[in-house]
């Protein structure tokens, strides 16, 4: 869903909440045009939008979606050094018998998917991670430590393959969540906006011999009043969900 304003979504917030407090300071003239306008009607859309400026601009799944990225990059980081001290550690252990260690190279998934590994990406480093851990062996592993493979390195490399999987799988669907956020906070934005719209349209048709308080209800000239406000068309910091 696209936004009705072309204004950033804070600015748009901040000068709704003014037009909340300008309508409350001229209550009476708006309750006489109409009665929708009485109690608890500003109680209940200033509760709105301070609702909407907490979820949007405090703690969210952009944030939560931030760190597990985090998390996520530095489980591949650290898996990516042991995969690469261990296939250096079987390459000069067995490099008097080739034929074992291609065998144990292959059967570990390195023949197939260390190059796409090496780049990294998640995918390449999570398949690698599984074949380990899904073709070691009682004896492959036994072979392996005498030969100098770090018995360390490997049970990193078990206990990455299921962590790094699982936590793909969150932040997979944390983005899933966050692109769902995004519709569902235009909507609220937009209905907010159409009622700072409505609450402007009336102020200026009451007072429109007042000049002084006719601008109080100008929405344009709230959004310019703040300072450091965005510019029109200004797109908001880190997406359309802000």
């Amino acid at each position: 869903m696209k936004r009705k304003f072309n204004c950033g979504a804070l600015p748009m917030l901040v000068a709704a909440l003014t037009l909340v407090e300008n309508l409350e300071s001229e209550k009476a003239a708006f309750v006489a045009e109409s009665p929708v306008w009485d109690d608890p009607y500003t109680a209940n859309f200033r509760a709105a939008i301070e609702l909407l400026l907490t979820e949007v601009y405090g703690i969210n799944q952009k944030s939560e979606l931030r760190a597990m990225t985090s998390q996520v990059n530095q489980l591949v980081e650290g898996s990516m050094e042991d995969l690469r001290v261990v296939k250096s550690q079987i390459d000069r252990g067995f490099r008097q018998d080739p034929g074992q260690r291609d065998s144990l190279l292959e059967r570990l998934g390195y023949m197939a998917q260390w190059k796409a590994a090496v780049k990294p990406t998640q995918e390449a480093v999570i398949g690698l991670l599984l074949s380990f851990r899904n073709n070691l062996e009682a004896g492959m592993r036994t072979a392996m430590e005498e030969k100098g493979v770090s018995p360390a390195r490997i049970d990193q490399i078990l206990t990455a393959g299921d962590t790094l999987k699982q936590l793909n799988v969150t932040q997979e669907s944390l983005k899933g969540t966050t692109k769902l956020e995004v519709a569902q906070v235009n909507a609220q934005l937009n209905a907010i906006y159409d009622q700072a719209m409505d609450i402007g349209h009336l102020g200026q048709k009451l007072f429109r011999k007042d000049p002084l308080k006719k601008d109080l209800f100008v929405f344009t000239k709230l959004i310019k009043a703040q300072s450091g406000s965005a510019k029109s068309g200004t797109p908001d910091p880190e997406g359309a969900a802000v």
